[in-house]
C-alpha cells in the first residue's frame, strides 16, 4: 500500500476523511482528526539572504535531534498514520548533512516525501544524492529569471546556481528514470511583478510546474497586523500585482504548468486588494476555502529542536524527544473549541473548486513566503 497507485489512493482517502471530520456533525468528530499537513523543519538556519525572510539571521549551533532520533520519529509517524504526505523543510534543509539519509529512510517507509530547497549549491553532489533518494517531489524556490531572483535571494550568483540545480534534477530524472516531480515556488512581491509570467514559461516542460504564493510578513519577525504598510516587499501599486495575477490566470487557462487552481489565484487578487482582511487566512493557507478551521486540527510541525507546533499563534506543545508524537497530538490543547480565529465562515467568497483537498497538504495552498512551510 505504501507506493504506487495504492499509496496515492490511501493518501487521497486519508486527507479527504480527515478534512471532512473537521465539520461533520457540527464538528463533533473534530477531535479525532489526524494531521494532514506534516512538516519537519530539519534546521532553522539558512545560507541565503532573502529580502522576504529573516530566518537567515538565526545564528549559533542548534540543539537538533540526531539522525537516529529523526528516524525514530519517522518510524512512529508511519506506524501511526500510514504512508502519508510529509515535507522536509527549514531554513535550508540541505544544510544538514543527514538530510539525504533521512530522505532515503522516509521514502523506504512509503511516505510521499517533498523536500524544499533554495537550490543555491556549488556542490551538485548534494542535489544528486537528494535525487537518488527518490522523493515524491523536490521543490525549489525561484522568484524570477536571472537578476530578479538573485536580487530577491540576496546573492549575486543565486539564479545561476539555482538554475544549475534545476538542470541537475532534470538530467538525473531522465538519465536514471526517476519519478520525482520538480516544483518551482515563486513568491509574488514588489520586486518580481514583471517576471512572474517568465517563471511560468520556464517551468512549462515535462515533469515540472510552478506554484505561486503571495508575499506575507517576513518570517522570523514579530507579528505585525499592518506589516504591509511599511514593507518594501509589498507592491507599491497593488493594482500591478492584480494585473500580474490576472495574467497568470490566463496562462493557466492556456495550459502552462501552473500548479495553483484558478480559485487560489483568484483569492490572491482579493488579498492584494484587501491585505488586512485576508491576512490571517492567507497566513493559515486557508484563504481559498469557504470555511476556515483551526490549524491545530490538521497541522503538525516539528521544529528543528524537536518541539511540536500546531498553530503559529500558539506555543509549541511538547517535544518528540521526550514524548511519543502520537501522544503529543492526542493530548494537545483543544483550541478549536475555544474561539480559534480560523473557525468563522467567510462571507462573499466563491465556492471552492473542490470541497476536499486532493493534494492533502496545506503547503499547496496560496500562502507562505516560499522558504519553508510555516505552522498554520
Amino acid at each position: 500500500m505504501a507506493g504506487g497507485i495504492a499509496g496515492a489512493a490511501y493518501r487521497r482517502i486519508y486527507s479527504g476523511v480527515n478534512y471532512r471530520m473537521r465539520s461533520f456533525a457540527g464538528g463533533a468528530l473534530a477531535g479525532r482528526c489526524r494531521p494532514v499537513a506534516i512538516m519537519l523543519l530539519l534546521t532553522e538556519r539558512c545560507n541565503a539572504r532573502c529580502v522576504h525572510c529573516d530566518i537567515w539571521k538565526n545564528k549559533g549551533k542548534e540543539d537538533s535531534p540526531d539522525t537516529s532520533e529523526w528516524k525514530h520519529l519517522l518510524d512512529d509517524l508511519r506506524k501511526w498514520l500510514g504512508p502519508v504526505d510529509i515535507v522536509f523543510t527549514g531554513g535550508e534543509a540541505l544544510l544538514k548533512q543527514n538530510t539525504t539519509e533521512l530522505a532515503r529512510h522516509a521514502v523506504s517507509l512509503g511516505f510521499a516525501l517533498e523536500v524544499l530547497t533554495h537550490g543555491y549549491w556549488e556542490d551538485q553532489s548534494k542535489i544528486e544524492k537528494l535525487a537518488a533518494a527518490k522523493p515524491h517531489r523536490i521543490t525549489i524556490s525561484l522568484d524570477g529569471i536571472g537578476e530578479t531572483h538573485s536580487k530577491v535571494r540576496g546573492r549575486d550568483d543565486f539564479f545561476e546556481k539555482t538554475q544549475r540545480t534545476i538542470e541537475t534534477l532534470v538530467r538525473m530524472r531522465e538519465h536514471d528514470s526517476l519519478g520525482y516531480q520538480i516544483r518551482l515556488k515563486t513568491v509574488i512581491m514588489e520586486h518580481n511583478l514583471g517576471d512572474l509570467a517568465n517563471v511560468a514559461r520556464f517551468a512549462t516542460r515535462p515533469g515540472m510546474e510552478v506554484f505561486y504564493q503571495p508575499i506575507e510578513q517576513n518570517y522570523n519577525t514579530p507579528e505585525d497586523p499592518e506589516w504591509f504598510r511599511s514593507s518594501p516587499n509589498w507592491p507599491r501599486d497593488p493594482s500591478q500585482a492584480v494585473r500580474a495575477v490576472r495574467e497568470l490566470q490566463q496562462l493557466h487557462r492556456d495550459g502552462l504548468h501552473i500548479a495553483n487552481s484558478q480559485q487560489q489565484l483568484e483569492v490572491m487578487v482579493r488579498y492584494f486588494e484587501d491585505p488586512e482582511g485576508l491576512r490571517l487566512t492567507t497566513q493559515a493557507h486557508q484563504a481559498h476555502e469557504r470555511q476556515h478551521f483551526c490549524s491545530s486540527l490538521g497541522t503538525l510541525q516539528i521544529q528543528s529542536d524537536g518541539g511540536v507546533g500546531f498553530c503559529a499563534r500558539m506555543p509549541v506543545v511538547g517535544n518528540f524527544r521526550a514524548m511519543p508524537i502520537r501522544q503529543i497530538w492526542e493530548t494537545r490543547p483543544r483550541w478549536w473549541e475555544s474561539g480559534c480565529c480560523m473557525s468563522q465562515p467567510r462571507q462573499g467568497v466563491p465556492e471552492p473548486l473542490h470541497q476536499i483537498a486532493t493534494d492533502g497538504a496545506s503547503h499547496d495552498s496560496p500562502g507562505g513566503n516560499g522558504c519553508h512551510a510555516p505552522v498554520e
